[in-house]
């Protein structure tokens, strides 16, 4: 079964420096109950899931005063420390924050590649999983924290999928690839990764989560519209105000708030502009001159929900599928597989008959839509 956008850590443990809390229902549940993490420098958040994971999606509810973040995840051996490849969200030393992401709002940390080549599990509470955590150096206030998603590195459909789909259980004596089976589970989860990529590049669209950082628009009262139709939270607005950029509420009955589906972000009645722009430099601000060309930035996430998409989901990944064993099929791994497995003389067809298949479905997620 493939992952939905949004999916949630299968373990989430807070650790105060002598024992572990597990919260992992507070943290899977969308309207769960709140809690509290890093309260100290010797506390820790971990979390954990059966496969690797690329980027963690948090929801803030009490905002976090707190000092650098070290973040690690164990290679096999030992806890080893990394630094997010968003490193924060924050990436704009004009924006009076800066810095890296500190729980002090909703936001998301991206973890780099080279995080997956040697990443190992641990037993951590009892459950072995894949896992990172991060502490702080100093804590001013300790923030609660409402509910935390993850992105997987395999999201668009299971190594079990591929294995059942190129009919290896009577070859590799089990029910999926294993690091021990050629190719082993890891480069399988790479060959997923990159058909994702693919189909993401080719059909302009996501089914996973995807973090735009400082989006820079121009002002309209009317509003405007996101580079990316399939938004679904926007992390932060800020607006140039002549002075600095300034942060914005969002709600319905605050500043501004985005229209489901549409990726499009309406300024509320309640909206004011700042009131040195009222006066003379009125239509300098509202029409984008000077300094204030692009005056509004964006931070948001994107992607579809690969298991409601009743339109697309399925056929997404089917696609992810085929163009993971089609790699799996011409890589010089596969001789040992297609006796017993796939038939030797039917594979060349069968993959030229996936490309059409797929090419087909890619042409077809194309197509123009309006909203």
């Amino acid at each position: 079964m493939a992952t939905t956008a949004g999916a949630v850590f299968d373990k989430v443990f807070t650790h105060n420096g002598s024992s572990y809390t597990d919260v992992t229902l507070e943290a899977q549940s969308p309207a769960g109950t709140s809690f509290s993490i890093l309260g100290a420098s010797s506390h820790y958040l971990y979390l954990g899931n059966d496969t690797k994971f690329d980027m963690a999606i948090f929801d803030v509810d009490t905002a976090g005063s707190l000092g650098a973040l070290t973040w690690q995840y164990y290679n096999g051996s030992a806890w080893t420390e990394f630094v997010p490849a968003s490193g924060r969200y924050e990436l704009d030393p004009d924006d009076n924050e800066g810095g890296q992401y500190a729980f002090d709002k909703d936001g998301a940390e991206i973890f780099p590649a080279n995080l997956l080549s040697d990443w190992a599990t641990d037993a951590i509470n009892g459950e072995t999983k894949y896992y990172v955590r991060v502490s702080t150096a100093s804590v001013t206030t300790a923030p609660t924290i409402k509910r935390i998603q993850m992105r997987p590195h395999a999201a668009y459909c299971t190594t079990k999928d591929v294995y059942e789909l190129m009919q290896l259980k009577n070859v590799l004596s089990g029910t999926d690839f294993t690091s021990s089976t050629v190719p082993s589970k890891a480069t399988v989860e790479q060959y997923i990764y990159e058909a994702q990529s693919y189909i993401d590049m080719q059909s302009r669209k996501s089914w996973r989560p995807n973090i735009v950082i400082n989006e820079y628009q121009q002002f309209n009262l009317n509003g405007f519209h996101l580079d990316k139709a399939d938004a679904y939270k926007i992390l932060d607005l800020q607006i140039w105000n002549g002075a600095n950029w300034d942060s914005k509420r969002q709600g319905r009955t605050k500043d501004y708030f985005l229209v489901p589906d549409t990726g499009m972000v309406q300024f509320s009645r309640y909206f004011l502009l700042p009131a040195r722009f009222t006066s003379y430099n009125a239509p300098v601000w509202r029409w984008g001159g000077g300094e204030f060309t692009m005056p509004v930035k964006v931070t948001y996430l994107y992607g579809r929900d690969i298991q409601t998409d009743i339109r697309q989901g399925g056929m997404v990944t089917d696609m992810t599928k085929k163009l993971a064993a089609t790699e799996i099929a011409r890589s010089s791994d596969y001789g040992g597989l297609v006796v017993s497995g796939m038939d030797r003389y039917d594979i060349s067809n069968r993959i030229q008959s996936w490309q059409s298949e797929i090419e087909a479905n890619l042409d077809s997620m194309r197509a123009f839509e309006v909203f």
